[in-house]
Formats: structure tokens, C-alpha cells, sequence
């Protein structure tokens, strides 16, 4: 007979026994989970570590500790707001692309005229065809294009200090663009259209193999950072073959290459 109660009624509760093995598995699992997150927690940390690590240092040691640039006496000369050229800077040895379509007023160095030339050739092998869109641009042109810039704004309804500052966002002022040194040169499928060239299947061959002819593409995406230029995919400058190799290996920018070199041989000296 029941005992005196509250008045309600307490239905027995049934719980299933756990096996000792299952027991064992459950924990085995919790700890392996445990384990998971703890790897999961590091990996995003190192990873956010290296996100944020300064770009320009971490390509110029990754480069330093695998290859070494004691031996290399020389390196290409970086052109920009804070290193311009002279106004009398001419290049020597001027050569007219003039076997190329569109090549008739567009002119480089000869050393960098041949190696393009040499591209070109390869790529029509390949069954395709780029065009020179600019080449050699004197510091005068340069003075007369930024001025025709700003009058264009100006007449479009800019005041004169509008199109100053728009001018300077956009174009290279005379002595800060690196076309005087004849080095360098726009390509294109189309000359009028240069702005679609990185959508071309040109473009993706320029990426894999100009550095076989002593190319890069000196304004791209990853470097933009340290370039401190807008991505030109149709900009290529020419720097000779170990130098466009090493940085083509190397993942690295003209400026990152620059620091690598003068690091590991203080000596080394800067060529046009």
C-alpha cells in the first residue's frame, strides 16, 4: 500500500545503461573533436598572422631564406613619384617596332625591342598576335599628355584645380613614368581597346612565358601595395632574363626584387 504522498504522481524514469565500450568511444571522440578545434584555432591564427605581415617584407625573406642574391651585381631601375627621371633622359639605342602592326611610331631600347620581337614570334607560333600600343614616351609627351588631360576635364566643366588633382590620380606626371626609359611597352589585341586585354587568351600566355624573354608585368594585383600603381595587366617592362625569371619564381614585384638584391649584396648597383 502507497504512503502518503503530494498528489502527484512520479512516473519511473528508465535510462539505458552504457556499455564501458561505447562509454570509451564517446570520450574518444569528444577528445579527437577536443584536438580538431585546438588545430583549427591555430591554423586560422597563423594564418591571419601571415595575412597581415607587412606584403613587401614577407616576399623579400620568403625569397632570401631559398635564393640567394649575393652574386647579382645589378638592378633594374625603379621609375615613380619618388624616384622620377631627369627631363633630358634619353634612352640610347632606340629601335622602331616597325615590323609589328601598329609598330611604325612605337620605339624601345634595342636590347628591349629584340627580346619583345622575340615574343612575338613565339606567340604567333602558338597561333596568336599582340599589337604595341605605347612604347618610349619622352618627358616632354609626358608634359603635353597631362595637360591635355587636364584641358579635356576642364572643358567638360572641371575647374583648373579639379583637373589637376584628377589628372595626378590618373596619369603619371612628366619624369614619373617609367615609358622614358624605353624599356617598357603597352600591349594589346586591339589598340584601341587595351583595357580588355587581360580577359584575352593572350594575356594568360603573356603570364606564363614573358619572363622567358626578360618581361613582367610590372603592375599587377598581388602588388599593388607596394607598387602603389592601379593593375596594369598590358604594362610590361623589360629586365632582363635572370632578373624576370627570379621574380616570375619568386612571385615577387620589381620593388620587392630591388630590396632582395640590395640586401643580400649591399654592393649592387642600379642600371637603366
Amino acid at each position: 500500500m502507497a504512503g502518503k504522498g503530494t498528489g502527484k504522481y512520479y512516473a519511473p524514469v528508465y535510462r539505458a545503461k552504457k556499455s564501458p565500450i561505447k562509454i570509451r568511444r564517446i570520450k574518444l571522440f569528444k577528445r579527437c573533436a577536443l584536438i580538431a578545434a585546438a588545430i583549427a584555432v591555430i591554423a586560422i591564427s597563423i594564418a591571419a598572422v601571415q595575412i597581415n605581415r607587412d606584403e613587401n617584407e614577407s616576399f623579400v625573406k620568403v625569397a632570401a631564406s631559398e635564393h640567394s642574391l649575393a652574386e647579382v651585381s645589378s638592378y633594374p631601375r625603379i621609375v615613380n613619384h619618388s624616384s622620377p627621371l631627369p627631363s633630358d633622359y634619353v634612352p640610347e639605342n632606340l629601335m622602331s617596332l616597325g615590323t609589328l602592326p601598329n609598330g611604325d611610331n612605337i620605339f624601345l631600347r634595342a636590347d628591349a625591342a629584340e627580346a619583345f620581337l622575340e615574343m612575338c614570334s613565339a606567340m604567333s607560333e602558338d597561333g596568336l598576335g599582340i599589337v604595341p600600343v605605347k612604347g618610349y614616351v619622352s618627358y616632354d609627351e609626358q608634359s603635353e599628355v597631362l595637360a591635355n588631360e587636364a584641358d579635356k576635364l576642364i572643358a567638360e566643366g572641371a575647374t583648373a584645380e579639379e583637373a589637376k588633382k584628377r589628372v595626378k590620380a590618373e596619369v603619371f606626371a612628366p619624369g614619373e613614368d617609367e615609358a622614358q626609359l624605353g624599356t617598357s611597352i603597352d600591349i594589346s589585341t586591339d589598340p584601341n581597346r587595351i583595357d580588355y586585354f587581360s580577359i584575352t587568351e593572350q594575356f594568360q600566355w603573356v603570364s606564363q612565358n614573358a619572363h622567358l624573354y626578360g618581361f613582367i608585368i610590372r603592375y599587377c594585383d598581388a602588388a599593388k601595395k607596394v607598387t602603389g600603381t592601379e593593375v596594369k595587366p598590358w604594362h610590361l617592362r623589360y629586365v632582363g632574363n635572370e632578373a624576370a625569371e627570379y621574380m616570375f619564381t619568386t612571385n615577387m614585384c620589381l620593388e620587392q626584387y630591388v630590396k632582395a638584391v640590395k640586401t643580400d649584396n649591399p654592393k649592387a648597383v642600379e642600371v637603366n
